[in-house]
């Protein structure tokens, strides 16, 4: 359908609400539940216009830069919240990333394309991710488990833990948890913020355990989980990741 001088892709589904999407591409796609009238649909696309333009502009603004990177020579590379340059050395032998102090050093065929550069980093990335991780999510996982049992008698004792958990680049998310099939997903590019970041996002995910939602009593129980481990609010963690986003490139 045409609004103003937006084409939204629109399917009507067996859903209760009406949800918006904007894709990694700009276009905009629309769930609508049986029933509802254009009339809703239409104050729904209002109230919602400025948030579609200013999504769309977010994901432009991150596509520019992530084309600006070639991986070569020179450029600057976040790890764990710090920027550090990057040194590609040509090799026609075995290809590896090496993370130093003050550098990253990417060892790579000349042949390879910035694209296949970017996968050589990225496996790189992924080995100085994961122990990171594990520790972050198996503290929290641990920690709710006892959190709450010492509050009531868990139901199910297994409630923050067993979770098929993967880890892999994502265009538009930090993470994501779908309780019903215990499965939760994280974005690589997670290995870019600081640790304490990581934790943030980590919470919030575990939080919609509890909420599948980001209504404030979600916000209020991850504010407060995250309080009590001594770490900044919810609203600073957001802020904090945008801010490294903007200066150093999205997702």
């Amino acid at each position: 359908m045409q609004f103003r001088d937006l084409d939204i892709d629109v399917v009507v589904k067996r859903i209760r609400t009406l949800r918006l999407t904007v894709k990694p591409s700009g276009q905009v796609m629309m769930s609508v539940p049986l029933g509802m009238t254009n009339d809703d649909i239409m104050r729904f696309l209002n109230a919602h216009y400025e948030w579609i333009l200013r999504s769309q502009n977010k994901l432009q603004q991150r596509s520019e830069k992530q084309k600006k990177l070639r991986y070569e020579s020179g450029e600057m590379h976040l790890l764990f919240g710090k920027e550090l340059p990057l040194r590609v050395e040509l090799e026609r032998g075995r290809e590896s990333v090496d993370f130093q102090p003050d550098e990253i050093i990417l060892y790579a065929h000349p042949d390879r394309t910035p694209a296949e550069r970017k996968k050589l980093l990225y496996q790189g990335y992924y080995v100085q991710f994961m122990p990171v991780f594990k520790a972050i999510f198996e503290k929290w996982s641990e920690r709710l488990t006892q959190e709450m049992s010492s509050v009531t008698r868990l139901a199910n004792p297994n409630k923050y833990k067993y979770f098929n958990v993967s880890i892999k680049l994502m265009r538009t998310e930090w993470g994501s948890c779908t309780p019903g099939t215990r499965r939760m997903s994280f974005n690589i590019d997670l290995v870019r913020l600081p640790k304490e970041c990581i934790e943030y996002v980590v919470v919030h995910e575990f939080t919609h355990i509890d909420r599948c939602d980001h209504s404030p009593a979600f916000w209020a129980l991850c504010d407060r989980r995250l309080a009590a481990a001594g770490l900044p609010s919810s609203k600073e963690m957001r802020a904090r990741i945008k801010q490294i986003i903007s200066v150093c490139g999205g997702y």
